[in-house]
């Protein structure tokens, strides 16, 4: 029985998997193996936190033999520059894996590197639990 001061459920309850250690895992897996397959190197360590609505993937020494040249030479607003498109164009893979480990769906993917670190994150706000739209700051 729910406490009686929350409101009666709406409908069925959809089974939706726990963002324990084994989801976050299996989602760092995955972010690891789309850079793999499409850069031709993955990350060597990745991390992923979870909170409600919010999923980040940090990504440990992320760069290309060719990235790490460009930034040694000075040039590490080519390899953002590259990085960004590459991205963008990525979107939908990104957030499909996203969405079929997790069971929700993505409301909005971004993605960052620092290529003076070799640092990367891959950022996914995902639809609420509840089925209202996603807000800032909520």
């Amino acid at each position: 029985m729910g406490d009686p001061g929350e409101p009666a459920s709406a409908g069925p309850s959809i089974a939706i998997p726990a963002m324990d250690g084994a989801m976050r895992s299996a989602i760092s897996q995955a972010i690891v193996r789309i850079h793999a397959q499409h850069y031709g190197k993955g990350a060597t360590q990745a991390k992923t936190y979870a909170w409600e609505n919010l999923l980040v993937t940090v990504l440990r020494d992320v760069l290309t033999v060719a990235e790490r040249t460009l930034v040694d030479i000075g040039r590490s607003d080519k390899v953002r520059d590259v990085r960004g498109t590459f991205q963008y164009t990525m979107e939908q893979t990104f957030c499909a894996a996203i969405e079929r480990l997790t069971g929700r769906r993505v409301h909005s993917f971004m993605s960052q590197i620092d290529p003076a670190k070799g640092l990367g994150v891959e950022v996914f706000v995902l639809e609420p639990l509840d089925g209202r739209p996603a807000e800032p700051g909520g």
